[in-house]
C-alpha cells in the first residue's frame, strides 16, 4: 500500500507541473490578458490542490496517521470538483479530474482501514498489562513503608512521549501544507511574471514589425496623372494615355451602367518574371472609382486592343479595358495593384479626366 500512495503522489505532482508548463505554453494562463479566461483561475486552483494532495501523499508514506491520509483525499476530491466545475472542458482537465478521483478513493480507503491512533496507543492488551502492573505495585506497597511511583511515572512519561510525537506530526503536515503553499504561489507570480514578458516582447516585436513595414513604404503616395509612368524597379512599368466615354452597350450584358469608360494604357517588363507567367496587366489589377466613390465594374465590350502577356524587354501598348461606372463622371480615379517578383503587392493611383468618345465598333 506504501508503494501505491508514493506513486500515485509523485505521478500527481508531476502532472501539476507538467500540466502548469503545456498550460503556459498554450497561453491559457494568460492572466495579463485585457479579457482573461475565466476558466484559468479554475484550472489553476484545480492545480494547486492537486500538488497539495501529492505533497500530503508523499509525507504520509512512513506515517500511518488515519488524519494525514484522509486529509490527503479530502484534497484530492476538492481538486476533482474544482477542476471539474470551473476549469473548462478540455483533455487535460479531463484526466486531472479522473485522477483525483482515483487518487482520492485510494487514500479514503487507506484512511479508513488505518486504526485511530488513540485505539492503538491504548488497547486492550496495554490495557490490561498496565493494570496488572499497578496491582503488583499496590500488594508492594503494603509489605513497603517506601512508596513506589514506577507506575504513575511510567505512565506520564509515555504520555509526554506520545504529546510530543503528536505535535511533532502535526506541526509536520502544517509545514508541509505551508510549503506546498509557497510553491504554488511562486508558481502563480512566476506564470503571471512569464506572462507579462511574452506580451512585452510580443509588442516590441509588432512595433518592430510596424517600423520596418514603415521604412519599405515610407515613400510618399503619389498620384499620377495620364501620360505620367509609375516604375518599380527592376520590374515593371505602368502609364495611362487616355480614358474615353463609348457609347457602345453589350445587349448581352446584365449590368445597365450610367456611363461606360475605356482605358487606354501602356506597360512594359523591365525585369518581371514568375514561374507561372509573363507580365500581365489586366482589369483585374485594376479598381475604378467613380465620382461618387462608387467601385465601377468590367464590361464586356469587343473590338478593343486587349492586353498581352510579355516577356523581359517587351512592351504592350495601347492595351484597353472597359468599364460600366454606376455614376455619371467626368474624372475617375484608378488603383492599381500589381505582384512583383517577390509576389510582394506594389500600389498606385492614377487620377485621370474623361475625354471624348471613342467610336464604337
Amino acid at each position: 500500500m506504501k508503494l501505491t500512495k508514493l506513486l500515485t503522489s509523485v505521478i500527481a505532482m508531476m502532472l501539476t507541473f507538467a500540466f502548469i508548463s503545456q498550460s503556459m505554453a498554450s497561453g491559457s494562463l494568460d492572466f495579463s490578458a485585457q479579457n482573461p479566461d475565466i476558466y484559468a483561475f479554475g484550472w489553476l486552483t484545480g492545480l494547486s490542490l492537486l500538488l497539495i494532495a501529492g505533497t500530503i501523499g508523499v509525507a504520509s508514506i512512513n506515517n500511518e496517521d488515519r488524519k494525514i491520509l484522509l486529509t490527503a483525499a479530502k484534497f484530492y476530491f476538492g481538486c476533482a470538483i474544482v477542476t471539474f466545475l470551473f476549469a473548462g472542458n478540455d483533455s487535460m482537465t479531463a484526466v486531472v479530474t479522473v485522477y483525483a478521483v482515483l487518487a482520492g478513493i485510494v487514500f479514503l480507503v487507506n484512511g479508513l482501514m488505518t486504526k485511530n491512533e488513540d485505539d492503538m496507543e491504548y488497547g486492550w492488551d496495554e490495557k490490561r498489562s498496565w493494570g496488572k502492573r499497578k496491582a503488583v505495585t499496590k500488594k508492594q506497597t503494603k509489605n513497603n513503608d517506601d512508596k513506589d511511583d514506577w507506575g504513575e511515572s511510567d505512565f506520564q512519561g509515555k504520555t509526554k512521549k506520545e504529546l510530543s510525537q503528536k505535535s511533532l506530526r502535526k506541526s509536520g503536515v502544517f509545514a508541509i501544507i505551508w510549503v506546498s503553499v509557497v510553491i504554488i504561489a511562486g508558481i502563480f507570480f512566476g506564470v503571471a511574471f512569464l506572462t507579462d514578458e511574452e506580451e512585452n516582447q510580443s509588442d516590441y516585436d509588432y512595433s518592430e514589425q510596424i517600423k520596418s513595414e514603415e521604412t519599405v513604404t515610407q515613400e510618399p503616395t503619389r498620384i499620377y496623372g495620364p501620360g505620367e509612368t509609375w516604375t518599380v524597379d527592376g520590374d515593371f512599368t505602368l502609364s495611362f494615355s487616355a480614358v474615353n466615354e463609348t457609347d457602345f452597350r453589350n445587349e448581352f450584358a446584365e449590368m445597365n451602367p450610367a456611363q461606360v469608360i475605356v482605358l487606354t494604357y501602356d506597360y512594359t517588363n523591365i525585369g518581371h518574371e514568375k514561374d507561372v507567367m509573363d507580365l500581365y496587366i489586366s482589369s483585374v489589377s485594376f479598381y475604378v472609382i467613380d465620382e461618387n466613390g462608387e467601385i465601377a465594374e468590367t464590361y464586356p465590350m469587343t473590338g478593343m486592343s486587349y492586353p498581352q502577356e510579355i516577356p523581359i524587354g517587351a512592351s504592350s501598348l495601347g492595351s484597353q479595358e472597359a468599364f460600366g461606372l454606376k455614376n455619371p463622371s467626368q474624372e475617375v480615379m484608378v488603383y492599381v495593384e500589381v505582384y512583383g517578383n517577390d509576389y510582394v503587392p506594389y500600389e498606385a493611383f492614377f487620377k485621370l479626366p474623361v475625354q471624348g468618345s471613342v467610336p464604337t465598333v
